[in-house]
């Protein structure tokens, strides 16, 4: 993807989650992130809203719902409709991996964002 004259990789994040990856919907939305200096954009079901949440308000992950997706939670939060899950990406794309992506791609920018 061309984001601001820059080639971005992207990544089904249902797909990296082991799950069925994502067919595109009209709500199907691609969320930009940087990890380990390379910007990625992720293809996700939809975003619905965006929020500020405070740190202290995030709870650790229950053991019992530990899961292959769920080893890159770094928390939930409970929401009156329901519970957010925090993921690390820089635990979900390991630095080994992001570094032979872009090694296999050179013209992916591995330049810092710029706002």
């Amino acid at each position: 993807m061309n984001l601001r004259g820059s080639v971005i990789p992207i990544i089904d994040l249902a797909n990296k989650l082991g799950m069925k990856s994502t067919e595109p919907t009209p709500r199907s939305a691609i969320v930009v992130a940087e990890v380990h200096c390379v910007t990625m954009g992720l293809v996700v079901d939809r975003v619905s809203d965006i929020l500020t949440i405070p740190e202290n308000l995030l709870q650790p992950v229950p053991e019992i719902s530990i899961s292959l997706g769920m080893r890159y939670a770094d928390g939930i939060i409970a929401q009156p409709d329901g519970m957010i899950c925090f993921l690390n990406l820089e635990r979900m794309f390991e630095k080994v991996a992001t570094m032979q992506m872009v090694a296999a791609y050179p013209n992916i920018d591995t330049q810092p964002m710029r706002a």
